[in-house]
């Protein structure tokens, strides 16, 4: 397959996704709401809100680094496609989480069910990533090999994040809605792995 249509297709998916989000925050009745009323139904939307901004955030780091990754390899074979497949398929699941941490925020299975996804996410991300460096990236060369190790660490540290911050939620649910929204942030600083990537090319 060509890398355009490859592309092409991983993109819609994205597109998709970040736009399914949207979908749950309902706008409230506010027909025959008085001022203070309208500000009180709109504070109910606000967890709804933050949940979409945080899984929008997340979905565009994958996508960032989907884009700097096969800005390096010049064709695709069947385990490529089928190993994106899968992460893709995780991502346009990330919506659901979104849904139900943004209504049931206080729940601790829900909280623990949106850093798991996210987190299996990463990997599916991880899984790709490991393919393509030994398929193309080592054997090719195309990029040195510290840099390859120090973004392969950069890389795996990401769904590990999710996991921890998963866990705590057992200790403290806020302490975990609040990593949820700072990693995909810390991850989203710009050229953070695309440096790594650029410095031997």
């Amino acid at each position: 397959m060509s890398l355009n249509r490859f592309e092409a297709f991983s993109d819609g998916v994205f597109a998709i996704a970040v736009t399914l989000l949207v979908i749950e925050i309902k706008a409230p009745d506010l027909s025959q709401a008085t001022s203070s009323e309208t500000v009180a139904k709109l504070l109910q939307v606000f967890p709804h809100v933050l949940s979409y901004a945080t899984s929008f955030i997340v979905i565009g780091v994958i996508w960032i680094n989907h884009h700097a990754l096969f800005h390096f390899i010049k064709r695709v074979d069947r385990t490529i496609l089928v190993i994106n497949l899968l992460l893709l398929m995780c991502v346009a699941f990330i919506p659901y989480p979104t849904a139900l941490i943004g209504e049931y925020g206080t729940s601790l299975p829900v909280v623990v069910f949106y850093g798991l996804t996210l987190a299996l996410t990463g990997f599916a991300y991880n899984t790709l990533w490991f393919y393509v460096v030994r398929r193309y990236i080592t054997s090719e060369k195309i990029i040195h090999q510290k840099t390859v190790q120090k973004a392969t660490i950069w890389t795996l540290s990401y769904p590990i994040s999710y996991l921890v911050a998963a866990g705590l939620a057992f200790i403290n649910i806020n302490l975990s809605i609040v990593l949820y929204i700072l990693i995909p942030l810390f991850y989203l600083l710009p050229g953070i792995i695309d440096k790594q990537l650029m410095e031997q090319v």
